[in-house]
């Protein structure tokens, strides 16, 4: 089949011709709107509509030193959790004429790397990271651009620019305390990979802690890392039981991992939380509905996301910020897995 002949691109002096105004008037109505006159500025659209008409972002770019595109750095776009934090700082962004380019790591600091350099050569105005594990080459990368930059999802004392997030270390151990206030003794721990993944490795820091903090040191066997998913937290939890039968609590580092533990130790007949309690990290929708319902640990993860936007778009509208790192907090969610 011959390829389709290409058609010519509608040019901006063929929307000011048939509007019967100045091509400045056009650019004035599409990025200004509110300074053309409402009958003009209708007008204009439908006609924008009918020839098809797109402005050409690459030339305003050059000549404004913008061009209205924000990157985004996240670990994965088939995770719920995250699509949330993307849609917070989309809605955000939109709100001030942004648009937002996502790309994924694959919880690879070298995945961000590559990913920051593709951004920086389409010359994005801001960037937004998700974490605080970066390598050398993002850093100076960054840092010679001079761009705005948010990293989102945990804290850190010494953040690239902008930081919003809350303390993964500390949200752990307090799950970990209630699981030794509610009396349980033999505590095992079910994480993701902690590598160039900073909220798995302060999940499991978190937990450690607390466990020493009450005089229950954990070797690594009742540590199991694993990859961020059901399947794998059911496997999971079997490795845990299989090296240790007596273990009558675990953490787990996120839902998904928590909900694939649940279900396999009710295939080995244990009752929840009788027989092992159980508690996840995330407040998954699905986090609720299981029987018992999952003892677990709320962040606000669209706020996050819109938190980040809005700061980025003060900063590139040169507006004043109340402060540069934000920690949204997290709520603990009781339920009956312990």
């Amino acid at each position: 089949m011959a390829a389709a002949k290409r058609r010519p691109r509608p040019r901006l002096e063929e929307v000011a011709k048939l509007a019967g105004v100045s091509k400045m008037t056009v650019t004035r109505a599409l990025n200004e709107p509110h300074k053309v006159a409402a009958a003009t500025r209708e007008r204009i659209a439908r006609i924008v509509k009918r020839v098809g008409y797109t402005p050409d972002l690459t030339a305003r770019g050059l000549t404004l030193q913008r061009t209205g595109l924000v990157g985004a750095v996240v670990p994965l776009l088939t995770n719920s959790l995250i699509a949330e934090i993307v849609q917070g700082l989309s809605d955000a962004l939109a709100v001030h004429g942004y648009q937002l380019l996502v790309g994924a790591s694959g919880f690879s600091a070298r995945g961000e790397e590559a990913i920051v350099r593709a951004f920086l050569s389409r010359r994005v105005d801001a960037m937004y990271l998700t974490g605080i594990t970066h390598t050398k080459a993002t850093r100076e990368m960054l840092a010679r651009a001079g761009l705005p930059v948010v990293e989102g999802g945990n804290l850190t004392r010494r953040p690239l620019d902008m930081l919003v997030g809350y303390s993964s270390k500390d949200a752990a151990a307090l799950v970990t305390h209630h699981l030794f206030d509610r009396g349980y003794r033999h505590l095992g721990y079910i994480g993701a990979w902690p590598r160039d993944n900073d909220r798995a490795r302060d999940r499991r820091r978190g937990f450690a802690h607390a466990c020493a903090a009450v005089s229950l040191p954990r070797d690594d066997s009742w540590y199991v890392d694993t990859d961020l998913a059901l399947p794998a937290g059911a496997a999971a939890m079997a490795t845990l039981l299989d090296r240790h039968p007596d273990v009558d609590a675990v953490f787990c580092s996120a839902d998904a991992l928590a909900v694939g533990a649940m279900l396999e130790a009710q295939r080995r007949g244990l009752a929840i939380p009788d027989d092992v309690a159980i508690a996840g990290f995330d407040d998954l929708d699905l986090a609720a509905q299981m029987v018992p319902p999952l003892t677990t640990l709320r962040v606000p993860r669209y706020a996050i996301g819109e938190r980040a936007g809005a700061m980025i778009a003060d900063r590139l509208a040169g507006r004043p910020m109340e402060a540069p790192v934000v920690d949204v907090g997290y709520t603990f969610v009781p339920r009956a897995t312990t």
